[in-house]
């Protein structure tokens, strides 16, 4: 009689344990897998997994997409923030080139599974002594000759307690009151989303930043006209020519710290010639162009 008894709890945790495999078994998991890390500058992959297998999403992943023209597209995209009613630049300035080149490399490692995920933090100083940290974040896909671009946190303010989580960006889901205007090269897909022609010649040249000497990032400046659209304001050319895709930040900030010194007559036209050879061909150099050694 106690074998018996015996015997059917067994059966019943067997059935139990079996059920507790299968389930955890057709459970999805988040996957995450790391692929750029600059300063506050974080890039990975993230897919779902269900029953051990990635989910496909039908991405035309990998992609290879040079950073500067991810960055311009970065730079154009320009939302109204709340209930505020000029339009403004959704991402920073300093940030632009970090993300440019983290979705590039990660696209180019993504499989049709996986979306790019880019989260940078801000630290800003206020009063002299108080710090607080921001977080812009957005998500990256290519399907066919487009590429995706969904917005996240834009300087939002983040949780100084190191137990709160981190808020990852979702395409379905929508932060905020931040809603994204018409630009140049750009179409507005969602009130936080954006797709463009990522081989369209607009994305080709740094027409809407320019590195100064000393590698510093500035925008040109967005007018406001009467209809509230916004034009970009006119800017000096320096008659260089527009650099080649596939460049690094680095090699971009190097060619421009060549031009500056150029126009400072600092280089003759001989020497500016071979070392922008060396820096297309990836020598580049240890101090920027035309800064006196110590």
């Amino acid at each position: 009689m106690k074998a018996s008894r015996t015997g059917a709890r067994s059966a019943v945790l067997l059935t139990l344990l079996a059920s507790v495999v299968l389930a955890s078994g057709c459970m999805t998991r988040t996957i995450r897998t790391p692929v750029f890390e600059e300063n506050f500058t974080e890039v990975f992959l993230r897919h779902e997994a269900r029953g051990g297998k990635a989910v496909d999403r039908g991405y035309s992943h990998p992609a290879t997409i040079a950073p500067v023209r991810i960055t311009n597209m970065l730079a154009r995209i320009e939302v109204r923030k709340e209930e505020e009613k000029d339009r403004q630049p959704a991402i920073g300035t300093e940030l632009l080139y970090p993300i440019g080149e983290g979705i590039s490399r990660a696209l180019a490692k993504a499989d049709s599974s996986q979306v790019v995920v880019a989260m940078a933090r801000e630290r800003k100083r206020s009063m002299g002594i108080f710090t607080q940290d921001y977080l812009t974040s957005l998500v990256a896909w290519v399907d066919g000759d487009k590429i995706f671009l969904k917005l996240g946190s834009l300087e939002a303010p983040l949780s100084k307690n190191p137990n709160d989580k981190v808020p990852e960006p979702e395409i379905d889901k929508t932060v905020g009151k931040n809603r994204i205007v018409p630009s140049e090269g750009l179409v507005a897909e969602g009130p936080q989303v954006v797709s463009a022609n990522w081989r369209d010649p607009i994305f080709k040249d740094t027409g809407v930043l320019h590195v100064r000497a000393g590698g510093q990032v500035v925008r040109r400046t967005v007018l406001m006209g009467s209809g509230g659209e916004g034009e970009i304001a006119p800017e000096p050319q320096s008659g260089a020519p527009a650099p080649p895709e596939g460049l690094s930040s680095s090699a971009l900030r190097a060619l421009a710290d060549l031009e500056d010194a150029r126009r400072r007559g600092e280089v003759t036209e001989s020497d500016y010639q071979s070392k922008r050879r060396q820096i297309l061909a990836g020598d580049l150099p240890a101090a920027p162009v035309g800064t006196p050694a110590p």
